[in-house]
């Protein structure tokens, strides 16, 4: 209704503005015409009057016709020397000029006559010198009434178009936007009811398929999220209950039998729960912010050959795995905490699933520095490479083994995202699975200059 309104209150203005200029067009030419035939005769007289005088003037120059009402010829004095009909014996209609004057006088009239006239006024030089005024007059009365005829029938016209464009555009709008209207009720009846109905597409190719079809792409990804949120949270909950649950457990032992728990007990069970439970905090806080806010890492220039190094350190001193190295120098643009949280991540990762073997290699390019960590486990189907990244996957048993909290990968791929780069996962020669992360390099690209966006 509101942009019927509108409309209707648009087209009032327009046919206002374009009444008013009908008017005023129509008023200047009836008054140009009058000036034409007024000016037209005036010189015809004066042209008479300068070849010989009042007796050069024709009588027929004299006489009215539709548009001229008065002629008057006045002398310097204002007497009327010669007028057409009616006015032969009244006073002049305009005050006297000289010679050589021109003007038009607009709405003169007699003393106590209420006709006006647009009058042309010459003043001219007879051959034996007296100075005369031709007064030649249209009266006014029937331009004023053709524009007030005028003007009576836009006051009728412009009405009915009112009304009939108001009919008109109400149906029209009504008719345009019913199918919106349809699409808000339906999509908040699915707000209310669940997001799992989708707005009917009418597939008429138009701008409302297009509507129904961004508002079915929302309820999509709304949906999407909704189950991704529910998954996390089960997940999360799932997760959170094994550590606390061992915890309790063995406090309540403790509790019922008033016996301390040994030391052994704390090493092998208390500790390394409490120690998961803490990890796995952490790694929920570092999702919930990144999902929230991103990583937002600091920008700076990172000896990426340390932080492999480091972790080629660790990994010999925590695991009996037969740890190998291929470290090349090489500086990367990132923060340094993240980074050394994605390769630890990635070891981490290697080191439960191996057999054997974990090993880091560098590649260096012209813009990109590439580290990778293989392991000999039993590898990763292709079809299940993208979802390794999800948040609490789980894969077949032979990759389902105790230890971590089911976020690494997932902690990788953001950090590795927010600094621009790539993962990816591929075979390692001989059986197992090679994950690998290309960073820019430092020098190449600068901060404030991100490259290209990442990809898995």
């Amino acid at each position: 209704m509101r942009l019927t309104v509108l409309g209707v209150a648009i087209l009032f203005a327009a046919l206002a503005v374009a009444g008013g200029l009908v008017l005023i067009v129509v008023y200047r030419s009836l008054a140009d015409a009058a000036d034409v035939a007024t000016s037209t005769r005036s010189q015809e007289i004066a042209d008479a009057l300068a070849r010989g005088g009042l007796g050069a003037v024709q009588p027929t120059e004299m006489e009215p016709t539709d548009s001229i009402g008065i002629v008057q010829i006045v002398d310097a004095e204002g007497a009327v020397l010669a007028a057409s009909g009616e006015h032969r014996l009244t006073r002049s209609l305009v005050s006297p000029v000289g010679a050589g004057v021109r003007y038009t006088a607009v709405d003169v009239a007699f003393p106590g006559d209420d006709t006006e006239y647009r009058a042309t006024v010459r003043g001219v030089t007879t051959p034996d010198g007296e100075v005369l005024s031709v007064v030649v007059g249209s009266g006014e009365g029937y331009i004023h009434a053709t524009v007030w005829t005028v003007f009576a029938v836009l006051c009728v016209v412009f009405p009915i178009i009112l009304v009939v464009a108001t009919v008109t555009t109400y149906q029209l709008v009504g008719r345009t936007l019913r199918p919106v209207e349809a699409i808000r009720a339906e999509v908040a009846e699915i707000s209310r009811s669940g997001v799992a109905r989708r707005v009917p597409v009418a597939g008429t190719d138009d701008e409302i398929d297009t509507l129904a079809l961004t508002m079915n792409e929302m309820l999509d990804a709304l949906a999407f999220a909704r189950d991704q949120q529910i998954r996390f949270v089960g997940d999360s909950s799932h997760e959170l209950r094994s550590p606390l649950v061992t915890i309790l457990g063995l406090l309540e032992l403790a509790v019922r039998t008033g016996e301390p728990i040994d030391s052994e007990t704390v090493s092998t069970l208390l500790l390394p729960e409490a120690n998961r439970l803490r990890d796995l905090v952490d790694d929920l806080l570092l999702l919930a912010r990144a999902d929230e806010y991103g990583l937002q890492p600091s920008l700076e220039e990172v000896d990426l050959d340390d932080i492999v190094n480091d972790e080629v350190t660790r990994l010999d001193l925590t695991t009996d795995l037969q740890i190998k190295a291929t470290v090349l120098p090489a500086r990367a643009l990132g923060d340094r905490d993240q980074l050394g949280r994605v390769v630890r991540n990635l070891c981490d990762n290697a080191v439960r699933h191996a057999r054997s073997t974990v090993a880091l290699t560098m590649d260096v390019g012209p813009e990109w520095v590439t580290v990778s960590v293989a392991d000999d486990g039993p590898g990763i189907p292709v079809d299940d490479r993208s979802r390794v990244f999800d948040r609490f996957v789980r894969l077949d048993d032979s990759r389902d083994r105790r230890g971590g909290t089911g976020l690494g990968l997932s902690i990788v791929d953001e950090i590795v995202r927010a600094h621009h780069g790539t993962v990816t996962v591929s075979d390692t020669a001989g059986g197992g699975c090679t994950i690998g992360v290309s960073l820019p390099r430092w020098g190449v690209h600068t901060v404030g200059s991100p490259p290209c966006s990442s990809s898995r």
